[in-house]
C-alpha cells in the first residue's frame, strides 16, 4: 500500500472488548488495504516440557509489557435513556497507548445520528463543540434534544485521525496467544517462530460510537369533551352577579358554569400577591384564596361538576419589583441595563430558585389530598423578560459559539452580551435566539418534573401555555411539558393581533404536533381588547371562531380533547367586554363547548340555529332551530328555549318536543325581530337557542356525566 493511504481502525472485532462494551458502546472500523505490512511466520517448536514452559513464560511477560489501552478514542453518554426536554451529555476520552488521558491538538468530529442521517440539534448544529473537562480528564459536549424529536435509538459518532498507528497493538494478548496456537496447529513442525510484523505506515481513521434511546411520555387517556370555565380573580365571598343579572354570593360561580354547559370549574388557588400584607416562606400564597379551595371543591361536586385549582407558578403581584420586599425571600429574575450594566430584580421568580419549586410542590401535595379536587394546574409556568441570571448555565450547558475571551469576561459583560443577542439581535442571529428559548423551556420542564416528584402528585395536572409558536418564544413547549408529566395542556388563544395572525398560529400548531402526542384543551378569554375590539365579526363571535377553529385544526389527525372559557370573573365582575354583556361572551363560549362535544359525538342530540345573514330592523323574521336525534332510541321531553340577547325580541321563547324518534330530525320555526339599531355594535346581533333533555341511557357511546345542554347561535346584521 502506498504511503499516506488511511487505515480505519476498529474495536469491533476483538472479542473481549466487544463483550465488555456490548451493553452501550460500539466502535466501528472498516479495513482498507495496508501498504508495506507483511507478516513473517516462523515457528520454533520445543518438544520437551521445558520448552513449553519457557514459551508460556515469555507470553506472560509480553502481556505485562503491553500497553494499557487498545484504542485511542472512547465515547459515551451520561445515561442511556432521555426524554425530550433533556440535554444529552456526551463524554469523549482520548488516550495514548499507555492508557493515559491526553488533550489532542486536533479534536475528533462528534455528531449524533438517527439511522444514517445526522440529527441536528437546536440552532441547526451538526458537529458538536468539545470542551475540556479537567475533573473528568476528558472532553465533554452537549446535544440538546431537538424540538419534538422522533423517539427511538440514536448514535453518537466520534471520528479522528491517528497520527502513529504503529504504537497501538492490533490484538489483545489473549487474541495473540489464540492466534499463535492456531498457527502452530496449522504450520509445519520445522517452520520458524512467528516474528513481529514490519512497522505500520500510513494514516489511521478511528471511529467510536455510543448509542442512547430517546423516549417520550404517552399522555394519559382522558374522556373527550371536557369543557371548563375558569375563575382567575381573587376569591369573592359576596356580590357576584349571576347570569340572570341578580346578585349572588360565591356560589354564583357555579350558576355561570350551568349557564354555559361547563362540566368543570377551575379556580386560581395559589398566588403570591402582597396587596393586603407581607408574605413569608411559611405562607408564600394569598391566604383567602387558599381557604376558598375546600368549599369551592365541595360545592362543585355537590352540583355534579369537577373541580381543579391552579397556582401562578413564577409570576408575583403586584407586578413590580418594588413590592418584592413584601414577598417571600426568593431569587428573582434579573434584568441588566444595556448602557450601565446595572442589574435589578424583576417581579418574576427566577427559574433557578429551588425554594419556589418546593413551595409549589407543598401546595399541590396538600391540595391533592382533598377528595373533591380533581385537577391541579399551573399558570405562568415560564420566565418573563430578562432572566439573565441564567446566562452562565446557558453558556456552560448549551452548544454555543461564544467569543474567544468569554471565560475572562466579567459577569456584567457576559449578561450584556446574551441580553443583546436575545433582545436586540434575535432576528440577526435566530439560531442563538432559538437556543436561548430552548434552554428556558428545558429548565421549565425540568422544574415541572421536580414539582411533580417532590409533591408526589398523582392527580392530573394541566398547564396554561402560550399559543404563539406553541409557547417556544416564552420558554414553553407542549412536548416537553408532556414528557415532564403534564396530563393536559391549555393553549391560550388570546393576545393575538389579527385574524390572519391567528390563522397562522393555528397552522403552526398543526404542523408541529399530532393527535396523541399531548392532551390539548385550548381556550379563549373574555377580552374586547385582545379580540381587536372587533365589531364585525362581533368580538364574542370571534371568540367562538377561535375556540372551534383550534379544536378542529390544532392537531394533525384529530381533534383537541376539549375547550376552556376564561374567565367568569371577567364576565360577571369587571373586564374588557366592549359593547357586549358578559352573558353574550358566555353564550359564545358555551356554543363553542357544544361544537366540541358534537364533534366528539358524546351527546345523543345535535342542534343548529339557522338565521338570515341580514335582517330588516324592526321587521319580524323567522329563524330556525334544527334538532336531530342521533341515537337509536326515542328521546322524550326535549326543551328548546331562546336566550335573552341584546337587541333581539321573540314572540315565543319556549318550545317543547314531546318525543324525538331514533334518527329523527325536527325543525322549529322561531319568529324574532331586531328591536332597534345599535351602532356601538355595528347592528350585529346574536340569535341563540338552548336545548336540554332528560337523563337516560341513550347508548354506550354517549356520556351521561356531562351537562345535558346544547347552545347554538348565529349572528345577523340589522339593516
Amino acid at each position: 500500500m502506498s504511503q499516506g493511504q488511511p487505515i480505519i481502525i476498529s474495536r469491533e472485532a476483538p472479542r473481549s472488548r466487544r463483550l465488555r462494551r456490548r451493553s452501550q458502546q460500539q466502535s466501528s472500523c472498516f479495513c482498507c488495504l495496508l501498504v508495506g505490512v507483511s507478516i513473517l511466520i516462523a515457528g520454533v517448536v520445543f518438544e520437551r516440557q521445558l520448552g513449553g514452559w519457557l514459551r508460556d513464560r515469555r507470553a506472560n511477560q509480553a502481556a505485562v509489557a503491553t500497553p494499557a489501552a487498545y484504542f485511542p478514542l472512547d465515547v459515551s453518554t451520561v445515561g442511556a435513556s432521555f426524554l425530550r426536554y433533556q440535554i444529552v451529555t456526551i463524554i469523549v476520552r482520548l488516550t495514548d497507548s499507555a492508557g493515559r488521558p491526553v488533550q489532542a491538538g486536533s479534536l475528533p468530529d462528534v455528531v449524533v445520528k438517527r439511522g444514517e442521517e445526522i440529527a441536528s440539534t437546536i440552532g441547526g448544529v451538526d458537529k458538536l463543540h468539545l470542551r475540556w473537562d479537567r475533573a473528568e480528564n476528558a472532553y465533554r459536549c452537549a446535544w440538546p434534544v431537538p424540538w419534538n424529536a422522533p423517539c427511538g435509538q440514536y448514535t453518537v459518532e466520534a471520528r479522528m485521525r491517528l497520527a502513529d498507528p504503529d504504537t497501538w497493538l492490533w490484538e489483545t494478548p489473549e487474541e495473540t496467544r489464540e492466534r499463535e496456537q492456531r498457527e502452530k496447529q496449522e504450520r509445519h513442525p520445522k517452520a520458524k517462530s512467528p516474528q513481529r510484523p514490519p512497522k505500520i505506515t500510513g494514516e489511521a481513521l478511528c471511529v467510536a460510537r455510543a448509542s442512547f434511546t430517546l423516549t417520550g411520555q404517552t399522555p394519559p387517556a382522558m374522556a373527550p369533551g371536557l369543557c371548563a370555565a375558569t375563575w382567575e380573580g381573587d376569591f369573592r365571598a359576596d356580590r357576584i352577579v349571576k347570569p340572570d343579572g341578580k346578585m349572588g354570593d360565591w356560589r354564583a360561580m357555579f350558576d355561570w358554569c350551568d349557564f354555559i354547559g361547563a362540566d368543570t370549574l377551575l379556580f386560581r388557588g395559589a398566588v403570591t400577591e402582597a396587596y393586603t400584607g407581607a408574605l413569608t416562606d411559611e405562607q408564600p400564597f394569598d391566604a383567602a384564596d387558599l381557604a376558598a379551595i375546600p368549599k369551592l371543591a365541595a360545592e362543585a361536586h355537590r352540583r355534579g361538576l369537577k373541580f381543579g385549582t391552579w397556582a401562578a407558578a413564577y409570576a408575583t403581584y403586584p407586578a413590580n419589583a418594588k413590592s418584592n420586599r413584601r414577598k417571600p425571600d426568593y431569587h428573582y429574575a434579573q434584568d441588566i441595563s444595556r448602557a450601565t450594566g446595572q442589574t435589578s430584580d424583576l417581579d418574576f421568580i427566577s427559574l433557578l430558585d429551588e425554594k419556589r419549586i418546593k413551595h409549589l410542590a407543598d401546595f399541590f401535595a396538600k391540595t391533592q389530598a382533598d377528595p373533591n379536587v380533581d385537577f391541579l394546574g399551573l399558570d405562568y409556568m415560564r420566565s418573563d423578560k430578562g432572566g439573565w441570571e441564567m446566562v452562565d448555565r446557558f453558556a456552560q450547558e448549551m452548544p454555543l459559539e461564544l467569543p474567544a475571551k468569554w471565560d475572562t469576561w466579567t459577569q456584567t459583560q457576559r449578561w450584556q452580551y446574551v441580553a443583546g443577542k436575545v433582545e436586540l439581535d434575535w432576528q440577526k442571529d435566530p439560531k442563538f435566539y432559538e437556543r436561548w428559548n430552548w434552554f428556558r423551556a428545558h429548565l421549565v420542564a425540568t422544574n415541572l418534573s421536580k414539582i411533580i416528584q417532590q409533591g408526589r402528585i398523582a392527580k392530573p395536572m394541566w398547564i396554561f401555555c402560550l399559543g404563539w409558536m406553541h409557547g417556544q418564544q416564552h420558554g414553553q413547549d407542549p412536548i416537553m411539558f408532556t414528557d415532564a408529566g403534564a396530563s393536559m395542556l391549555f393553549p391560550m388563544l388570546y393576545q393575538i393581533r389579527s385574524r390572519a395572525m391567528y390563522d397562522l398560529m393555528v397552522r403552526d400548531w398543526h404542523k408541529y404536533i399530532a393527535y396523541g402526542q399531548a392532551n390539548i384543551v385550548p381556550g379563549d378569554q373574555v377580552d374586547f381588547g385582545w379580540h381587536q375590539k372587533t365589531l364585525d365579526p362581533a368580538a364574542p363571535e370571534e371568540l367562538y371562531y377561535r375556540m372551534v377553529t383550534a379544536h378542529g385544526q390544532y392537531l394533525q389527525g384529530g381533534l383537541t380533547q376539549g375547550l376552556f372559557w376564561h374567565d367568569i370573573s371577567r364576565a360577571a365582575l369587571s373586564g374588557s367586554r366592549g359593547p357586549y354583556p358578559g352573558t353574550e361572551w358566555a353564550l359564545a363560549g358555551g356554543a363553542a363547548f357544544t361544537t366540541c362535544r358534537q364533534d366528539w359525538n358524546v351527546y345523543p342530540l345535535r342542534a343548529e340555529t339557522i338565521v338570515p345573514k341580514q335582517v330588516p330592523i324592526g321587521t319580524v323574521t323567522d329563524a330556525q332551530v334544527v334538532v336531530i336525534n342521533s341515537s337509536d332510541v326515542q328521546i322524550r321531553n326535549v326543551s328548546v328555549s331562546m336566550a335573552d340577547t341584546p337587541g333581539i325580541s321573540f314572540s315565543q321563547k319556549q318550545f317543547a318536543l314531546s318525543g324525538l324518534l331514533a334518527k329523527q330530525k325536527t325543525v322549529i320555526t322561531v319568529p324574532f325581530r331586531i328591536t332597534g339599531a345599535d351602532q356601538a355594535r355595528l347592528n350585529r346581533f346574536m340569535v341563540c337557542a338552548r336545548v336540554t333533555w332528560p337523563d337516560a341511557d341513550y347508548g354506550k357511546q354517549f356520556r351521561r356525566d356531562l351537562p345535558r345542554l346544547l347552545i347554538v347561535m348565529k349572528y345577523t346584521n340589522g339593516k
